[in-house]
Order: structure tokens, then C-alpha cells, then sequence
């Protein structure tokens, strides 16, 4: 089932899950997605993975940012080490959770039939060509989607009158379901709209095994942030692909964002997608510090405690220097402490830590030790993991932070969990700025 006869001929369309890859590059959420699909869909014991030849036919969506045969090469080296623990950390999660993968690769095939064409190739021209790989076969194919697929369809500038038909009447439609996207509303609305109706079975996320469900968290997106920021891929992608990445340096130029324009319209640089994102997320963190900052401001002019001590792990400063950059900091701000390794916490405590490092138990007992040792009126402390997962590491909390605030009148605890794949600079950004919105409150409530 090869469009240029990439791989041997596979297993039967009957038995055989067919999944579109318009993003790229494949990475652990494709291979899990397909794996949940493979455990629950009856009958299905082959994945095919549909390669985009790069030119996305939906107006919404972007091209692919590198060549037909550098994709086609991330895929094949991907499927092969895919099932193998010692270079694919989702086969690693899955052996410490006593499982083996379904997707091993002697059931994974990769179709280029798209490769054959110059241009966007709708998912309806698909369907005679990977009939004729299999003559006479007159069941229907089973493709995988997202329930955003789905809402999508509903739209004519995405699918057309004649394509809708053809694919309602060739397939059968294997839906992962999005927790914030179920399905039944997005049938209804298709037929609404369009008067067109689904064969389909629905897979919910919320049932997936724990070990497999993390992994949904991840998106094409986030593997080529993780590249253009420098940050670990072997937790999203396996080994042998991951390591291809980095050394042929692959989307360290980040995906086109905006253009800076001179004010006689010179362009003078871009900024990436994840450039933006990061601008926004600083500023929002300076936000939220002028919120705090007035807030202690407030109360040391009503001769109320308004002195403030900071503890950080994970933020790496970020509170602090946010802080600092406040005028009139020097009123309130008592002190800052870094206390990145395991030692510099138990020498605040004079002991040891209460409970796991990540935990509201100990940033609570370090909030406390600090408000103590610095004289001040309120302490903050935070500790968490900042991601992209480290294939080194057993861990899947990446993304994971707890909060901890201490003042006159008691104390509060909270903790945060974020998409684990984003980059570490988005999660140092976001915990910051929650920290500062937490203490905000605190303040204002003592």
C-alpha cells in the first residue's frame, strides 16, 4: 500500500487503520493516537500512514516546512524505532506499565501516494488510489480523524459538495475524540450544515490508559518549538528521528510569524510563531508584576506588613527580575533565593523535604522557612518541572508546578498543571506569571 514503493505491500484494507500525516513531523502522538485506535477498533491490526506530499489542501492549515524526502525519511527512521524501549520513550512508558505496543513495525506501512502530485491533494482523490492497490475490495476504508477534523468538514471552502459524498460513502470514520471537542456535536452540525452523515466509531481520550494518554498532549507544533528552541526531542519523538533533527539543524529558524517592518517599510526580520508566543507570555508576566507590586505598595501605604520574599526553583529568576523591574521595588521586595538542587532546599529546611520536591507539602515548609529566615511579611515560593519531557527520564509530570504563599494572616497552597510539551521557556514564563497572580490575590485577601 506504497505510492513509490517505500515499504512491501501490507496487510488487507479491511484490517488495516489508514492515518492521514498532513503535520509534520510524526511523533509520539501519531504513534499513540494509532495504538489507542488499534486496542479498540475491532478487527484493525495495521496502521498505514498516509504521507502529505507538503501542500495542505485546507486553507486553514500551513504547507510543511521541508522537503517530500526529508519527511519521508523522519517517517521511516520514526516507525522503526518506534516500538524498541531502548530508542522510543513511549515504548518505555509502555514497558514500565507492563503493556507492549501493537504498532510494531512489521505492522506499520507508509504511503507516498501523495508524493505523485504537485499540488494539495484532497483526502476524496485518495480513495480510487488506494483501491487499486487492493482490486475487488468493496468494504469501506478505515480512516482515522479528530473530532476537529470532523467540525471542519462542515465547512465548504474546506471540503466540497462532491469530496463530502465520496467520503461518507467510501469510509468509515475511526474519531479521536478531543476533550474539548466531542464528537456528537460536531456530527450534528455537519449534517445541519451540510446534510451529511458519518459512518463512524468515536475513541474518548478520557479513557485512555494512563501511561498512553499523556502523549496526546503533543502536536507537530510542539516538536518543531522544542527544535527551534534547543530543547530535548527524544521525549517526543524516537531516537533515530529526533537525532536527525538536531543534526541537520531542522526548524531552529522557527516557522514564519510576522515581519518587522522599518517605518519606510523595509523589512528588517521576522519573528517565528514561538518568538510571538514567548513576547506575549513576558509581557503578560510584566502585567502581573505591576498588579502585585501595587497591590504591596497599597498596604505599606496604610502602614500594613507589605514586605515580600521569593523562593525559586523552576522560574529560574524570572519572578525576581520581574520584580525588580517594578519602580518603587525597593519598598517592598525583602529578598530572592534560588534553590534549584535537592541540597539547597534541605539546608533552608534544616531537614528533610516533606514530601516529593514538586509538591504543595514542601514549597508550603520552604514558604514558611523563608518568610521566617528573611524577616519578612510574605513569603512565595515555587517548585515545579519545566518540559519538554527528557527521554532520560521516567518522568511524564513535565509542566507540573506548586505554589506556596506564607503572610500574617496564614498561608495557601496551589498547583498548576500545563501541556508537558511545551517548550521550557513557556513554562518558566506561565509559572512565573501564576505565581504572581497567586500572590496578587494572597495579598489583596490578607
Amino acid at each position: 500500500m506504497t505510492g513509490t514503493a517505500q515499504r512491501p505491500p501490507g496487510s488487507p484494507l479491511a484490517s488495516t487503520l489508514l492515518f492521514p500525516i498532513s503535520g509534520n513531523p510524526i511523533g509520539f502522538n501519531h504513534f499513540a493516537a494509532a495504538e489507542w485506535l488499534l486496542r479498540r477498533g475491532a478487527g484493525l491490526s495495521d496502521v498505514c500512514f498516509l504521507l502529505s506530499n507538503g501542500l495542505h489542501p485546507d486553507p486553514t492549515k500551513r504547507d510543511a516546512l521541508l522537503g517530500r524526502a526529508e519527511r519521508l525519511g523522519l517517517c521511516e527512521l520514526a516507525i522503526g524505532a518506534a516500538a524498541d524501549p531502548a530508542r522510543s520513550f513511549l515504548a518505555r512508558q509502555a514497558e514500565l506499565a507492563g503493556e507492549r505496543l501493537r504498532l510494531q513495525p512489521e505492522r506499520m506501512q507508509i504511503s507516498t501516494l501523495e508524493f505523485g502530485f504537485d499540488r494539495p491533494v484532497r483526502s476524496a482523490e485518495l480513495l480510487p488510489l488506494l483501491r487499486a492497490q487492493e482490486p475487488g475490495y468493496a468494504g469501506r476504508l478505515h480512516w482515522c480523524v479528530g473530532s476537529d477534523l470532523v467540525r471542519r468538514m462542515a465547512e465548504p471552502r474546506i471540503f466540497a459538495d462532491a469530496d463530502l459524498a465520496a467520503l461518507a460513502g467510501a469510509c468509515h470514520y475511526h474519531v479521536l475524540e478531543r476533550p474539548d471537542e466531542p464528537l456528537q456535536p460536531a456530527l450534528e452540525r455537519l449534517h445541519a450544515a451540510r446534510g451529511v452523515r458519518l459512518e463512524c466509531t468515536p475513541y474518548p481520550q478520557a479513557e485512555l490508559p494512563g501511561w498512553l494518554g499523556p502523549f496526546l498532549a503533543l502536536a507537530s507544533t510542539r516538536i518543531r518549538h522544542a527544535a527551534e528552541a534547543g530543547d530535548p526531542l527524544a521525549g517526543m519523538l524516537p531516537a533515530p528521528a529526533a537525532e536527525r533533527i538536531v543534526a541537520q539543524g531542522w526548524y531552529r529558524a522557527g516557522e514564519p510569524g510576522a515581519r518587522l517592518l522599518a517605518p519606510d517599510g523595509q523589512e528588517l526580520g521576522t519573528r517565528s510563531l514561538l518568538a510571538l508566543r514567548l513576547e506575549a507570555l513576558q509581557a503578560e508576566l510584566g502585567a502581573a508584576a505591576d498588579g502585585l507590586a501595587a497591590a504591596l505598595l497599597a498596604r505599606r501605604e496604610r502602614g500594613a506588613p507589605h514586605g515580600l520574599a521569593l523562593l525559586e526553583t523552576t522560574t529560574g529568576g524570572l519572578i525576581t527580575a520581574a520584580l525588580a523591574a517594578r519602580s518603587g521595588a525597593s519598598r517592598y521586595f525583602r529578598q530572592s533565593r534560588f534553590a534549584y538542587d535537592a541540597h539547597a532546599k534541605t539546608s533552608l529546611l534544616a531537614g528533610p523535604l516533606p514530601d516529593s520536591a514538586v509538591s504543595e507539602a514542601t514549597v508550603l515548609a520552604l514558604a514558611q522557612a523563608l518568610r521566617g529566615a528573611a524577616q519578612a511579611d510574605f513569603a512565595l515560593a515555587e517548585s515545579g518541572m519545566a518540559g519538554p519531557p527528557d527521554a532520560a527520564r521516567r518522568s511524564l509530570k513535565y509542566g507540573h508546578c506548586a505554589f506556596a504563599l506564607v503572610g500574617p494572616r496564614g498561608s495557601h497552597s496551589a498547583s498548576l498543571q500545563l501541556n508537558p510539551f511545551l517548550t521550557r521557556r513557556e513554562h518558566q514564563l506561565q509559572f512565573a506569571r501564576h505565581a504572581l497572580l497567586l500572590a496578587t490575590d494572597f495579598v489583596a485577601a490578607s
